[in-house]
């Protein structure tokens, strides 16, 4: 067993010590390890930006091309990973990313989660996906109608849910509040400000919670952005880059 990967007295994993030792062991050495046995050429973060639009744009105008889904695509990628973007995204049905962005296996990294919110296990994903597989671009997608968003505007207009008592939504809620609160008083659709003001903030977090993401930011080798998908006509929009803090990484 890795040092630092302790089990609580139930048996489970700490958060702590997967963290700082068991995850940290199990994803730094095989990627490693295969680094060198599948290299595809780098995109820049412009470039990978360019990549997922014109995909987006296919699937909208219903011409999906559904790229990299062969076998010999498969096969290729069995010793490693190279993922040109990473997506989170909300966990809704109607929102994968890889269709929305017509990208096939070994694409797209992509993690999702109601609301599109930014936890330590979520950033530490992103980080993962970004050092250790070279991913040049982080989108945090948020979407039209989105339920999570929903249910907190709700919550805070005293209209909660009896159904979510006892359960951990509320921890969702939590992270989601604030960009709720941020809308101004007079907005007329407080739901779709809230959506796109909570996917910003996520992409803000990312930079802010993490030097090394934040370090390749100034550097220009890794860009964040926030964008808002239509359920409607299925376009992206709303796509912002994520304010890159100054000073020292």
């Amino acid at each position: 067993m890795p040092q630092g990967f302790h089990l609580t007295r139930g048996g489970d994993p700490s958060r702590r010590g997967l963290l700082a030792g068991g995850v940290g062991w199990l994803l730094s050495g095989p990627a490693t390890a295969s680094a060198s046995t599948h290299e595809e050429p780098a995109l820049s973060p412009a470039d990978a930006l360019k990549r997922l639009v014109r995909g987006n744009a296919r699937v909208a105008h219903g011409r999906s091309i559904h790229p990299d889904s062969a076998v010999a695509r498969r096969k290729s990628l069995t010793s490693s990973q190279h993922p040109f973007a990473t997506v989170l995204a909300c966990a809704d049905s109607r929102v994968p990313p890889e269709l929305i962005f017509d990208q096939g296996l070994g694409d797209l990294f992509v993690i999702r989660v109601a609301g599109n919110v930014v936890d330590d296990p979520i950033l530490a994903s992103v980080e993962y996906s970004v050092i250790h597989l070279g991913s040049p671009l982080v989108m945090v997608l948020g979407h039209e109608r989105c339920g999570a968003v929903t249910a907190t505007l709700e919550a805070l207009a005293g209209k909660g849910s009896p159904h979510d008592e006892g359960t951990k939504i509320g921890a969702l809620a939590d992270l989601i509040a604030p960009a709720v609160r941020a809308v101004p008083s007079d907005t007329t659709d407080k739901l779709d400000a809230a959506i796109i003001l909570n996917a910003e903030r996520s992409a803000a977090a990312i930079l802010t919670g993490s030097p090394p993401l934040r370090a390749r930011a100034q550097s220009g080798s890794l860009r964040v952005v926030s964008a808002r998908y239509d359920l409607d006509d299925g376009t992206i929009s709303h796509l912002r880059n994520a304010p890159v803090p100054a000073g020292q990484a």
